[in-house]
């Protein structure tokens, strides 16, 4: 639904299967390279999800209008298709093509790209080919105007003899633009292309006419072209970005275009979400001010807005601006400047609720066979309300569960409060998973029924990889109660790369864990610790483990445990870290369903049977994946202990592998623990404590 739902909405001519062949890359890129051409099949289809075609949509592609679909290669110094230029030098901005992508890709921040841009692969050529084998015209790719018309007519459209005759002199400004953008003419530029708008004019023709369509989309390019060649800027900066319903803020617009083009700026008008213009408070058309009363979100995002990397604006600016006699309605999105001593970023605007809480400890667990204990939880309530108020503020518990009374918190406008509440679970706890939800109330109180009061039980916090955009979720500890064995006095020492979340989640289970720094790892005593884990990707992140790496596998031959996460394959097997053998290749094999069946190959095997015993049961109800980079090759000293499989593929046995090096113990798991754990998953757990207790011996039966 979704891929057909931006076929329908883009209508592209070309489309490139960046995963084209099935067996490239893991499950989920193989997904979306199989999807993707049945995808451009079903958006050319009536009977495909026809309730897109109810909101307005129309098909698209199919008969005469077919959709190019290219394949890319980059995986290979030679490809054999269309190599793309990206080595050439722009003559605008005076990098070459790679260059300029790779400026954009460092700021694909929820990946970590920037850790290698270095990496070869992001050098190699990157050729395009048609996914149905045929030969590839490199001029698909940039098609002047004038052959606009003959394709138009080829679908059977009938064009008008005017605008026949306008494409190719409007082809014709475009090129005479380009050639003064290259010398700096700006003027020159901008009578050219406002020419070539002009003479492709798509409002003459009747609404949904597809010629129309296709003469809007050059329209709106060449309207850029014509904005940015007038150097006209339109800015609007609103005083806060945090907005409570029923309160004001103050929005300021700029705009500016260049001295040498002819510019005439219109009266700028600021839009709200229900679309309600708002008149200009003071100032000119250059620079002008507005004041705003936020009101409350009046509609849910669209299923289109839903598929967007950010939110549409809540709030726009729009100005209209005539370019050497050709007007322009320019929007723009309000923002807001945050800036702190290190950092500043532009951040939308959003509405959030006037109190939200942050919850700590967000995750408790509960063994079963323990005796239960109070604990606290600590919240953090935040006033984005500038107004003084007070608020009450409780817990929400299951049956049974016994709570501490609510308190108050005062605010005198924007800020932090702290509230330290205590729960008690009931003695006798069932397994399972257990919401402690938390609130605030503003107004009466929270028994009464007066419509006066309000109650606010929503966490909004800044995303770590992508801080200017706030994630919002129910304000709530989850307590999982489930059985557990777990070694007394257990210690740990963890590798931890970049946020892990496995150390805090060892650490609700009792077990003592020590982050270990370089000198820790180079100089310290590892022999005080009973397991020492690698974290994810931590060969490719901690540049100074690489260089202790031989201590490492000294603590294992003195009888310690070495449990190693998932590292990546182009660093895993160039370092060679393990004690004998062991690759994963180019294919970096993983596991993409989560419910994919398990294979026990050694299922009296220590390390599935003390001090927990696996069965299947622990490895239901995992999420996302069961594993990843599994090793795909290994020494015959290595013992594999799983095998697994997504549907249609062979076994992989890869993910969970172990030998005896020397006294100790080591482990190398491509299993997802560290998506597992944070969920509260009780296998994993188990599984997890099983193999931090490889070095303890059995516990004595009396």
């Amino acid at each position: 639904d979704d891929m057909v739902r931006v076929m329908r909405t883009y209508r592209p001519h070309i489309v490139i299967n960046n995963w084209g062949d099935a067996h490239a890359g893991h499950g989920h890129h193989q997904a979306a390279g199989l999807l993707t051409p049945k995808a451009v099949q079903m958006a050319a289809d009536e009977k495909a999800f026809p309730a897109q075609l109810r909101e307005g949509l129309a098909v698209w592609g199919g008969g005469k209008r077919t959709v190019l679909i290219l394949g890319l290669e980059r995986g290979r110094e030679k490809p054999s298709g269309y190599i793309l230029p990206l080595d050439d030098v722009s003559p605008l901005w005076g990098k070459t093509w790679r260059e300029l992508g790779l400026d954009a890709f460092v700021n694909h921040r929820t990946q970590g790209i920037a850790g290698f841009l270095g990496s070869p692969f992001l050098r190699r050529p990157v050729a395009l080919r048609r996914a149905d084998g045929g030969a590839f015209d490199p001029a698909a790719l940039a098609k002047p105007l004038r052959t606009l018309g003959e394709e138009l007519e080829g679908l059977g459209y009938k064009l008008d003899p005017d605008l026949r005759a306008a494409l190719p002199t409007a082809e014709r400004d475009i090129e005479q633009a380009r050639s003064a953008a290259l010398a700096l003419e700006w003027k020159r530029t901008a009578q050219n292309l406002a020419h070539a708008v002009e003479r492709i004019d798509a409002g003459r023709l009747p609404a949904h006419n597809p010629v129309r369509e296709e003469l809007e989309r050059v329209s709106v390019r060449l309207e850029k072209a014509l904005t940015l060649t007038a150097g006209f800027d339109l800015d609007a900066k609103a005083d806060r970005s945090e907005l409570v319903a029923g309160e004001t803020f103050h929005v300021t617009t700029s705009s500016r275009c260049r001295q040498e083009v002819k510019c005439v700026i219109g009266d700028p008008a600021l839009h709200t979400p229900d679309l309600k213009p708002v008149q200009r408070q003071s100032g000119t058309a250059q620079q002008a001010q507005f004041e705003v009363t936020v009101g409350q979100p009046v509609s849910q995002p669209s299923e289109w807005d839903q598929l967007l990397p950010v939110p549409p604006p809540l709030f726009e600016v729009s100005q209209p601006v005539t370019i050497e006699d050709f007007q322009i309605n320019e929007e723009s999105p309000v923002t807001h400047i945050q800036a702190s001593s290190t950092r500043v970023d532009k951040v939308p605007l959003r509405i959030v609720p006037a109190y939200t809480l942050a919850v700590e400890p967000g995750q408790a667990i509960e063994v079963l066979s323990r005796r239960r204990k109070p604990f606290d939880v600590f919240l953090r309530v935040h006033s984005y309300a500038t107004q003084a108020a007070k608020v009450t503020v409780g817990v929400d518990a299951p049956a049974g569960w016994k709570t501490g009374a609510p308190l108050t918190a005062e605010f005198a406008g924007a800020g932090d409060r702290y509230v330290r509440l205590s729960v008690h679970p009931p003695e006798k706890l069932a397994a399972g998973t257990y919401k402690l939800s938390v609130y605030a109330r503003r107004g009466a109180d929270r028994s009464a029924t007066s419509p006066d009061g309000e109650n606010f039980t929503t966490s909004v916090e800044p995303l770590p990889s992508l801080p200017t955009q706030l994630w919002s979720e129910p304000a709530q500890c989850v307590v999982h109660a489930f059985d557990i064995s777990v070694p007394e006095n257990l210690r740990v020492g963890y590798i931890t790369a970049e946020g892990e979340p496995i150390p805090e989640a060892l650490e609700r289970l009792g077990i003592h864990v020590e982050k270990l720094d370089d000198a820790a790892l180079a100089f310290g005593n590892l022999s005080r610790y009973d397991a020492i884990v690698v974290g994810v990707r931590a060969y490719e992140l901690r540049s100074g483990l690489p260089g202790t790496n031989q201590r490492l596998l000294e603590y294992v031959s003195k009888g310690g445990t070495l449990l190693v996460q998932y590292n990546r394959n182009f660093v895993w097997d160039e370092l060679k870290p393990a004690p004998y053998p062991a690759t994963m290749g180019n294919s970096a094999p993983r596991i993409t369903d989560e419910n994919s069946p398990v294979k026990f190959l050694r299922p009296g095997d220590a390390l599935l049977s003390r001090p927990n015993k696996i069965t299947q049961a622990d490895f239901k109800g995992w999420v996302q994946e069961r594993g990843l980079y599994f090793w795909s090759q290994f020494d015959r000293r290595y013992t594999p202990l799983l095998a697994m499989r997504d549907p249609g593929e062979n076994d992989l046995n890869g993910g969970l592998v172990y030998t005896r090096f020397g006294k100790g113990t080591y482990i190398y798991a491509g299993l997802a623990f560290f998506r597992q754990l944070p969920e509260g998953v009780p296998g994993a757990y188990r599984l997890f404590v099983n193999l931090l207790s490889a070095s303890r011996p059995p516990k004595r039966r009396r």
